[in-house]
């Protein structure tokens, strides 16, 4: 027997190798990894024992190609198995097409000697893609065993994903342990967390400020608390009383979304500067026309201050009106009332000139979120006029406050009411800091210590590095 070894850098290699050599019909002993490859050991079809005497049946040549899908086995099992299936398909039918000698010979062919079950899958293998393609050829052939199938990318994914979903909860679970750590170290700034949290300050901002309490304040809970509302009125930047709307005038226009109070706002403004430099210096103009008798309101407040109100119905006619009151003091234009998402919103900030302000009108009494989510909208950056309005609904004033410090917002007034003038104020910071940190009793809002940790855990915000100062006489 002519034994002959082929080597290739993979078993598609070496298989071409054998095929040149020795033809199609050369029969694979075994094959094996080395250090360069795949190494082959193969024989001539012509050096096979005759196998004439044994009947061949397509089911021979089928076992050896479907054998290789099944667990490996040594090379006398294989023979045994081949003389099993030899026996059973003696009564097969005549009509069935005849395999070849060669064919049957590559089931049959010794092995040469080697450790049982050692090789014996990839003898199967190479042996089924010589036969495979002998019956065949035109069919492509399959891609190289290195790349990777979808069903090991997918485990890959879903591996990834796991060791991703185990990261977070050890983070989490070690900022939990750091939070505990730091409220047993220093209850008072536990307590100041608390205050702020029951406010409706945002964490991030909570946080922020609580971990720059100076080591002096930390021992006793009333320093602590003043300390606190010093620094928040610090980074309240209010408008200075010679440069506001009741002593300045200026050209404003009152944004916000619907229901803030901006037509009620606008004739408190208008009240309180007629009072002091009369009727005839103020200028009235209301943009509202979406509504059915929205300008009703203004317009009966415009009688009771007989201050006339004009209705501009689009960019054009504000211009006129505008030009009218060109030698008015002030002008307060009240604008239509429209969600921060309204795609009306381009239209109103198209129609208004470049030489109009905007006052933005935030209600106290709405979510912190919806606010923050009004400023990014309706504002135009830090130094952004705002007035804060319904602060006798407001059941907490610490959202509103968290969104003028965290966006640098200058606050023109406060509102506190319905009547006109007597509920408009002027802004201070002192005042605002005192009732965004209320004394609150326990409710079923309230966080205990451990969703307590949970909320304070949250990752630090990049923007609260140089946005805040702490207070000069803290």
């Amino acid at each position: 027997m002519n034994v002959q070894r082929f080597t290739g850098k993979n078993a598609r290699e070496a298989i071409a190798k054998v095929r040149a050599t020795l033809g199609e019909h050369a029969v694979v002993l075994s094959n094996r990894p080395i250090s360069s490859g795949v190494e082959i050991l193969a024989i001539p079809g012509t050096d096979v024992p005759d196998a004439s005497a044994a009947p061949t049946t397509p089911s021979v040549a089928r076992a050896v190609v479907t054998r290789s899908k099944v667990e490996p086995m040594s090379t006398v099992s294989f023979e045994t198995f081949v003389r099993e299936r030899q026996k059973q398909q003696v009564a097969a039918p005549e009509s069935e097409v005849p395999v070849s000698p060669q064919r049957a010979a590559m089931a049959n062919a010794p092995r040469a000697p080697q450790q049982p079950g050692r090789f014996a899958a990839e003898t199967l293998a190479a042996t089924a893609a010589v036969t495979t393609s002998t019956v065949a050829p035109s069919q492509p052939e399959k891609a190289p065993a290195s790349v990777a199938s979808p069903t090991a990318f997918d485990a890959n994914q879903v591996l990834m994903e796991e060791l991703k979903s185990m990261r977070s909860m050890i983070a989490s679970q070690l900022s939990s342990l750091s939070w505990f750590d730091t409220v047993r170290r220093s209850p008072v700034q536990t307590q100041l967390l608390r205050l702020m949290l029951s406010n409706g300050f945002s964490p991030a901002l909570a946080r922020h400020m609580v971990n720059r309490l100076p080591a002096d304040r930390s021992d006793a809970e009333a320093d602590a608390s003043q300390w606190l509302k010093d620094v928040i009125s610090h980074n309240l930047h209010c408008i200075p009383e010679q440069e506001s709307i009741l002593n300045a005038g200026g050209v404003f226009a009152l944004v916000g979304p619907t229901g803030v109070g901006k037509t009620t706002t606008t004739a408190k403004i208008a009240a309180g500067f007629a009072l002091k430099h009369g009727a005839g210096s103020v200028g009235l103009i209301t943009m509202d026309t979406y509504r059915m008798a929205a300008s009703d309101q203004l317009r009966a407040f415009g009688r009771l201050l007989n201050i006339p109100v004009h209705t501009a119905r689009d960019a054009a006619s504000l211009a006129d009106l505008l030009e009218l009151f060109d030698k008015k003091q002030l002008v307060l234009i009240d604008t239509v009332g429209a969600s921060q998402r309204d795609q009306r919103l381009a239209e109103l900030f198209a129609a208004l000139p470049a030489k109009v302000t905007r006052l933005m009108v935030l209600n106290a009494a709405a979510q912190a979120e919806t606010l923050d989510e009004v400023v990014q909208t309706y504002g135009q950056g830090p130094g952004t006029r705002c007035v804060i309005t319904k602060l006798d609904e407001a059941v907490k004033t610490g959202g509103a406050v968290d969104v003028v410090v965290r966006r640098h917002l200058r606050v023109e007034g406060i509102a506190n009411g319905q009547r006109v003038p007597e509920d408009w104020h002027s802004a201070r910071p002192q005042l605002l800091a005192q009732k965004a940190l209320q004394t609150r009793p326990s409710s079923v809002f309230t966080t205990d210590d451990s969703e307590l940790g949970l909320v304070m855990t949250a990752p630090e915000i990049a923007w609260m590095n140089a946005s805040m100062t702490e207070s000069r006489h803290a």
